[in-house]
């Protein structure tokens, strides 16, 4: 994980209280990274109970309100230029190896194959593509674009990696876990996805998913036709915060005979938009993710910015893609 180099960090900065921010799954370790990092330079240290969900999500604000001088982030690689207090990024990598479960699906791949992942998994990625090369395939890594730092990364708001190399491959191949950024890539590229999954252990194809993810996407569509009234979620999170976009959409409902109000959130759930029921429909231009993984928790249907241009006919459904952050 690299505590040293956060230590010798610490050290260097003179920082005499910091905020560290650690993603749900390393939460676990907070008491362990924090007594070392006193113990090494009996700096005070204070943990960010909040959710984190990802680098868009920085706490820099918090860390300012509490008199630190700084905030280590914990999982993720820099997005932001421009925050409240020095922000260090602590890239966290994976530690399995994924040859073996690649090996024993070998045969089931396209010859010609993008690969991308997420940041904890991005170190893999030469020895997957060297090893497909000795196999005969022809791989393809995609330059780092969008929000990614590196060749080949994709983020949940940001798949420009996987683009550009999407007229040169059959298919992708996700090394990774989980299933919404393979999904994202299938979405953002048209193309077959095959996600190695490292922590189940079994190769999977997303068309089934995709299918059925664009389904209830469809689905929320379809009750959004009828909306006459729509609430525009502004993302208050630096990393989220589309304003810009949100009052060109307000704009272009307006244009088209419908009303629109902006509402502002720093955490979008379903309980944080229930006094706003007397709105017929939402439209999300904060996390990409909340709309896709969550729509179905929300009584009233909630849009990507995308699909809102579908309701309003200024759009095809056939041209659907993911709603992405640049």
């Amino acid at each position: 994980m690299g505590l040293e180099r956060v230590a010798e960090l610490i050290k260097e900065g003179g920082y005499r209280r910091v905020l560290i921010q650690l993603p749900e799954g390393l939460k676990e370790r907070a008491a362990e990274i924090s007594e070392r990092l006193t113990g090494e330079t009996g700096c005070t240290v204070i943990i960010s109970g909040d959710p984190c969900y990802g680098a868009c999500d920085l706490a820099d604000s918090e860390a300012e309100a509490l008199g630190c001088s700084a905030l280590f982030h914990f999982g993720h690689s820099q997005i932001l230029k421009n925050t409240a207090v020095p922000v260090h990024y602590v890239e966290v990598k994976s530690g399995w190896d994924p040859l073996p479960l690649l090996a024993r699906n070998i045969e089931l791949l396209p010859r010609r194959l993008g690969l991308v992942t997420t940041v904890q998994h991005v170190h893999l990625l030469g020895a997957v593509a060297s090893f497909l090369k000795d196999a005969g395939f022809d791989v393809r890594i995609g330059r780092a674009g969008g929000r990614a730092a590196y060749e080949g990364q994709v983020l949940g708001c940001s798949f420009a990696s996987a683009r550009d190399v999407a007229d040169e491959v059959d298919a992708f191949l996700y090394i990774g876990t989980g299933d919404f950024h393979p999904l994202g890539v299938a979405l953002s590229t048209g193309k077959k996805v095959l996600a190695l999954d490292l922590e189940k252990g079994e190769l999977r194809d997303m068309d089934g998913l995709k299918d059925a993810m664009l389904r209830r996407r469809f689905a929320q569509i379809a009750k959004a036709k009828e909306a006459k009234s729509f609430g525009i979620v502004v993302g208050e999170k630096q990393g989220q915060r589309r304003l810009g976009l949100a009052t060109r959409l307000l704009k272009t409902l307006e244009e088209h005979g419908r009303r629109g109000y902006l509402i502002s959130l720093r955490e979008i759930t379903p309980d944080a938009l229930l006094p706003f029921r007397h709105m017929d429909a939402f439209v999300n231009t904060a996390c990409p993710r909340v709309t896709v993984d969550d729509a179905e928790r929300y009584p009233k249907p909630l849009l990507t910015p995308v699909e809102l241009e579908i309701v309003l006919g200024t759009g095809e459904w056939e041209d659907y893609e993911m709603d992405e952050i640049g």
